[in-house]
């Protein structure tokens, strides 16, 4: 059985209209491959048809942007016409509720069809000349669980400890603050701060294990703060021919850096700088500050999404000026 049709206008939605309509920006930027990508999603036989997989990646991107949760997206996507036209439904089609989001959400964990969608919206940058490779910028931030840490038994208690909802989430340590969840790890483009590349830990893993694969391999240098450097790195990013732009740390053979090394590290530090913004947009625009899942699985996915909506963002403030949208 097809997948249901959608966005067929009427003479009321070409009179409808929308101020805050983005999509001129949008359209360009591989979501309408995504129907192909990923395939038809009705299965054979008789039954309800489901909705193609292009207009519930487009809403769940609204929600990420909006910092929406499912039944809220659900009712923003029903009463407001700029996400109806986003999405690619018109004034008479019946929208998802937010079980079909939930599901479709789980169908791109479960078979990890979010690494296709990600990787399908940075060709489409990379082809637009936005993904300029002249270098990678590295970091890691905390991402505190949706559930309670499990509680610490009192004193002289014997019994079984009672485990937190999310048995994913581990303790990690940022300075002399614990945190109990997870940790999402990118890399950055330099030029356009796009995201390349994204990796999702539990938050006892350190910041540098993770750190290979955010190296995409084709920039020029790599940049990052102390905890990235170790010898090894340094000896396969000159075998690469990257530069090793990673800020160099003190230990117990040198517990003082030359001035050289401390000069270097300042220098260093103004371009890495650039990434940590990325973190702030999730967590106060997109509604991370505490991830919403509760496995690792689950929490992957709406970091990609994260990154997708990201750099979709991006690309239209870089590449369509104000002015220009409201054209």
């Amino acid at each position: 059985m097809a997948d249901r049709v959608l966005g067929q206008l009427s003479l009321a939605d070409g009179l409808a209209a929308s101020d805050d309509d983005f999509r001129p920006g949008i359209e360009g930027a591989g979501l309408g491959a995504i129907r192909t990508l990923l395939g038809q999603r009705s299965g054979p036989g008789s039954g309800n048809t489901s909705y193609p997989a292009e207009p519930l990646v487009r809403c769940l991107l609204l929600g990420m942007w909006h910092g929406l949760s499912d039944p809220a997206l659900e009712a923003q996507i029903r009463d407001r016409l700029s996400f109806r036209r986003f999405a690619g439904f018109s004034l008479s089609d019946r929208t998802p509720d937010h079980s079909t989001l939930w599901r479709f959400r789980e169908e791109l964990t479960r078979e990890r069809l979010i690494d296709k969608v990600f990787e399908e919206i940075n060709r489409q940058l990379e082809e637009k000349g936005l993904i300029v490779k002249r270098g990678t910028l590295v970091d890691a931030t905390f991402l505190q669980a949706g559930s309670r840490p499990p509680k610490q038994p009192k004193k002289g208690y014997q019994g079984p400890i009672k485990p937190a909802a999310d048995k994913d989430a581990r303790w990690g340590k940022k300075g002399k603050k614990s945190i109990f969840g997870y940790k999402m790890h990118i890399g950055v483009d330099q030029e356009h701060t796009l995201i390349r590349r994204v990796e999702v830990s539990y938050a006892s893993v350190t910041d540098t294990e993770p750190a290979d694969a955010l190296i995409s391999g084709d920039e020029r240098a790599a940049y990052g703060d102390q905890a990235y450097y170790t010898h090894a790195r340094h000896a396969r990013l000159t075998k690469a021919n990257i530069k090793d732009r990673l800020m160099r740390r003190p230990n117990k053979h040198h517990p003082e850096l030359p001035p050289r090394h401390k000069l270097r590290n300042r220098l260093i530090a103004k371009v890495r700088a650039a990434v940590e913004r990325r973190f702030a947009v999730f967590k106060k625009r997109y509604g991370m500050r505490r991830m919403r899942f509760f496995s690792l699985a689950a929490n992957r996915t709406q970091c990609m999404l994260a990154a997708c909506a990201y750099n979709l963002r991006t690309m239209i403030g870089a590449l369509y000026p104000p002015d220009e949208r409201r054209a």
